[in-house]
């Protein structure tokens, strides 16, 4: 009787057994994607990921041991057998089409440098890697931030990064500025991309908010003060805001907070000020 149960058994199991996704193991030839599969798709997927993701400077996730670093190059993937293959909009171009030739599986993920197209790149990477509910969670928080109402300008606000570089309209550091309620002065002064300013200059244009971009040793919020005494009024007085680093090289896994934050910014300011008039 057992013996006649057992093939029952086996086919229970195949039907009530999770379904495995075709595209168990992933590999990534690009460093935003590798940032996106270290921080939200299960370790034991990760095939690989570029070599410069072994740099901490990048890297705010651990690496598990089992990851290759690859240097993009088509016969380092091949022996490691991936599903997948995540590929930039431009880089590694060579590598990815050696491997479609040779029948792996390979998708484009478009580049972001806007708020709509970050969307656009959490669309992607969800179609891509199937099911991933921290991807749809940052989709939907994004998603329902940029739905909210603008708050009406007001508060005035400067991008200072290393090498005195500033951000003007078309930069996405910008959007996010402008969506959070502040007028980027860089862009009234009509820069549409980046352009340097000297520290007088940011003195002259008297932000409400000094926005800090960058993460060399040297830049700082110590090291500005003491290059010019207005700095250091900034920073006492709390209208300072650091951009994180990873805004620069992978903004879909910060923009949502960097725009909550800057919100939450202008609120402290706001009322900071509506004090200091009663």
């Amino acid at each position: 009787m057992i013996l006649l149960l057992r093939p029952f058994f086996f086919l229970l199991l195949l039907v009530v057994a999770p379904t495995i996704s075709a595209e168990s193991r992933v590999a990534s030839l690009n460093l935003c994607i590798d940032q996106v599969l270290l921080n939200w798709v299960a370790p034991q997927r990760i095939a690989s990921v570029t070599w410069l993701s072994g740099d901490e400077h990048y890297r705010k996730a651990p690496l598990p041991e089992h990851v290759v670093l690859n240097r993009g190059r088509a016969e380092e993937l091949l022996r490691l057998h991936p599903d997948l293959v995540l590929v930039g909009q431009y880089g590694a171009q060579r590598a990815a089409k050696r491997l479609r030739e040779l029948g792996l599986r390979v998708v484009d993920i478009p580049d972001a440098y806007s708020l709509a197209q970050l969307v656009q790149q959490l669309d992607a990477l969800q179609q891509a890697l199937g099911d991933n509910s921290a991807l749809a969670a940052q989709r939907r928080r994004l998603q329902q931030l940029l739905a909210e109402s603008a708050v009406p300008g007001g508060a005035s606000a400067l991008i200072l990064s290393a090498n005195n570089i500033t951000y003007g309209s078309g930069m996405l550091e910008s959007q996010l500025l402008e969506r959070a309620g502040f007028e980027n002065l860089a862009a009234r002064d009509g820069a549409g991309q980046l352009r340097r300013v000297s520290l007088e200059e940011v003195v002259a244009a008297q932000p409400d908010l000094l926005v800090l971009y960058g993460g060399d040793d040297e830049f700082a919020l110590a090291h500005l003060a003491e290059r010019h005494p207005v700095i250091r009024r900034y920073v006492d007085s709390g209208r300072v805001f650091t951009l994180p680093a990873e805004l620069g090289f992978c903004p879909v896994l910060v923009a949502a907070d960097v725009l909550q934050q800057l919100k939450e910014k202008r609120e402290s300011l706001a009322s900071k000020s509506s004090d200091r008039h009663q």
